[in-house]
């Protein structure tokens, strides 16, 4: 089967009948959507194309806020100002309610509009022709001039009427028996966007109109595509059988997998359309979109499998994980050259055997003869039996050596798993493992000599910054001390005394940066003393936020203590973990969003005692748990604090030589740190 593509017109072909089937699919799939959520009303499907006012979506946003306003004048805690949602309008809406029995009255004062008198209709400024208006008994809705026929099941209010009328949902009482209360909601004839909130009959408006004009170009688009595939039909299908001939290398078992999984996922999100929204609003646009995503998915994938069996036939079925796995074995198994020795002997010594045996049966059938033939010949079958008994000795006795050989190659692995790279594995040049012995000989010396390398260069990186560390000390030693003697001379101008203020602070900084270098290269390269003892970790922690009582004030951070009362004792040098919780803590209150909490537990069980410090942070956090601990990494890519990025690093090298295990986890906006120990 030919499955090379000659030339881009199978390609293009295939691309155009790809993208018509899509958005056919697309256009076809939202009509049916649109009938379900509005009940099979076929009105819906104009709603792109028709006048706003007109639509479902109009007369939905209209009930919903009448029905604020409802809720307004029914309550018993109305408040003192109109909705939200109301306000977000601007110029869009005049509306008002009053609850003669409460005294409620509220309504867009510079509006200019007033209730009207019993059995009269209101009277509103030019340019809001349609208004709705509950008078005490019923509920009119005007538009030009005119009363609408609500009660006509093609007006599209029957069912909005009868729900705000009748089935009222904040109150026992059905709106139609309060006659104590007026509520008008009127529209802006021709809507503008309101710049102080979002107006979502603007916003609606905007959107329908634009999924008409979207609509109509991709119908059009579907057309001339669905054309052009039909026309090239002939160079669609040769590239039908290039995906087949791709499709034909998955197995048919995973090839049923995933048709099961494409068909169950495609369910869950087929339900996620019928939810209650009106049709064609952004949200139902939306969940509309992901489901026709996953329907064409499916669909694809289903044609695909057709294409598939249309063309690779017997060998659709054929493709499975058993004849794959028989196939891979009679490969495998002749695979490297010592294998084939393994075999061939093998092979030999069945057909030597065989040959032994059946001249062994014939020189003993031939000794039953009398004479000294028929000795000779019992002497013959004696003798082919004791080589082929000899031929299998040899067989087992070399097969043993070839198994102590792979056993030896085994050990050697585990001694270079554990660490060892020196001692070599040495066999004879006539073992059957002897090639692989010696590869593996080879790459030990060649990880022995990288390790090597990179524990010198570690160790010159480490040098390097304790010597640069410790050089630069003694001139900043200098710095800082003659900038405090200028910040302590008298009449020096102002602008002098914030630029020594300034040098102060950086001064500063710098030697508690050139600090942590100096104690991050001693803790890697493990040259720093360690004063081991028995400590009581929950006084260690206390006394740490204790020290920085102020810190903590000052940053206006909540801190939770979950810590025990008694001592929870673990070997550990005092002063080195005191280091780690200073950072640790240095760390929340430079990262943690204003006005958050600080959550620091202390578990202990028999098998580890762990610590933990959990902050919210202020920034997002967009790296992973492995890279805010490489060093001058910071997790604030802004920079709006002070730090130098290695706090961090810091308490994870003292945590370590200190007998802990250090751990990361982020979960969110959620920044927490683990530390481990084994009890005493």
């Amino acid at each position: 089967m030919d499955t090379k593509l000659k030339g881009f017109k199978p390609a293009w072909s295939w691309i155009s009948f790809f993208l018509g089937v899509n958005i056919a699919v697309f256009l076809l799939f939202s009509c049916l959507a649109a009938l379900v959520h509005s009940g099979g009303n076929v009105q819906v499907l104009k709603e792109p194309f028709s006048p706003y006012e007109n639509t479902i979506a109009f007369k939905e946003q209209t009930a919903g806020l009448f029905d604020q306003l409802t809720y307004l004048a029914t309550t018993d805690s109305p408040g003192d100002s109109l909705p939200q949602r109301v306000t977000d309008e601007g110029d869009n809406l005049i509306c008002g309610v009053i609850n003669e029995s409460t005294g409620l009255t509220l309504k867009n004062l510079e509006k200019g509009f007033s209730f009207p008198a019993s059995g009269a209709m209101p009277v509103l400024p030019d340019g809001y022709s349609y208004f709705w208006y509950f008078d005490g008994q019923n509920l009119h809705v005007i538009n030009e001039g005119r009363l609408v026929d609500v009660d006509r099941i093609d007006s599209g209010y029957r069912e909005i009427v009868r729900r705000l009328m009748i089935n009222d949902q904040y109150n026992d009482d059905p709106l139609a028996q309060r006659s104590d209360i007026q509520i008008i909601l009127a529209v802006k004839d021709t809507l503008e966007e309101n710049p102080y909130g979002i107006s979502n009959y603007y916003r609606e408006q905007k959107f329908l109109s634009v999924i008409g004009f979207v609509y109509g170009g991709l119908a059009l688009l579907t057309l001339t595509l669905l054309t052009l595939a039909w026309l090239t039909r002939q160079s669609k299908r040769q590239f039908d059988r290039i995906l087949a001939a791709w499709s034909g290398r998955l197995w048919i078992e995973v090839k049923g997998v995933l048709s099961f999984l494409a068909l169950f996922f495609l369910m869950i999100l087929l339900g996620t359309v019928w939810v209650d929204s009106a049709p064609f609003t952004p949200y139902f646009m939306l969940r509309l979109l992901l489901a026709v995503l996953a329907l064409l998915m499916v669909g694809w994938w289903f044609y695909l499998m057709l294409i598939d069996l249309l063309v690779n036939r017997q060998a659709f079925w054929s493709h499975n994980l058993i004849n794959s796995g028989l196939a891979w074995y009679r490969k495998f198994e002749v695979r490297y050259p010592w294998q084939k020795m393994l075999l061939r002997r093998a092979y030999a010594l069945l057909a030597l055997e065989t040959v032994l045996a059946l001249l062994a049966v014939f020189f003993l059938l031939a000794s039953f003869n009398s004479g000294f033939g028929g000795f000779m010949a019992f002497v013959m079958a004696l003798i082919f039996t004791a080589i082929g008994i000899y031929l299998i000795f040899r067989y087992l006795k070399r097969y043993h050596q070839t198994l102590t050989s792979w056993g030896q190659i085994i050990d050697q692995i585990e001694l270079i798993k554990a660490g060892n790279m020196t001692t070599r594995l040495e066999l004879p040049e006539n073992d059957d493992m002897y090639p692989a012995a010696q590869n593996l000989n080879s790459v030990q010396e060649g990880m022995s000599i990288a390790v090597a390398d990179k524990t010198r260069s570690d160790r010159m990186k480490v040098e390097l910054i304790t010597n640069v560390s410790h050089d630069l000390k003694t001139p900043l030693t200098s710095i800082i001390s003659y900038v405090h003697l200028l910040a302590q001379e008298k009449d020096l101008p102002l602008h002098v005394n914030d630029y020594v203020e300034i040098l102060l602070q950086k001064s500063e900084r710098l030697k508690n940066l050139i600090q942590d270098l100096f104690d991050l290269s001693k803790a890697s390269s493990d040259n720093i003393a360690l004063d081991l003892e028995k400590i009581d970790l929950a006084l260690l922690i206390k006394q740490t936020l204790a020290d920085m009582e102020e810190q903590i004030a000052a940053s206006g951070l909540a801190f939770r203590l979950n810590i025990p009362n008694e001592p929870v004792y673990i070997v550990s040098d005092g002063k080195k973990l005191y280091r780690v919780w200073e950072n640790l803590i240095a760390n929340a209150l430079k990262y943690s969003l204003t006005g958050s909490r600080v959550f620091i537990d202390l578990n202990v069980d028999n098998q580890e005692i762990l610590a933990t410090i959990k902050n919210t942070a202020n920034y997002e956090m967009t790296f992973r748990e492995n890279e805010i601990l490489q060093r001058f990494v910071r997790g604030d890519e802004a920079r709006t604090t002070e730090g130098s990025g290695l706090g961090l690093s810091i308490a994870q090298s003292f945590t370590h030589i200190c007998g802990g295990r250090f751990s990361i986890k982020i979960e969110g906006d959620l920044f927490k740190v683990e530390l481990r120990f084994n009890p005493v």
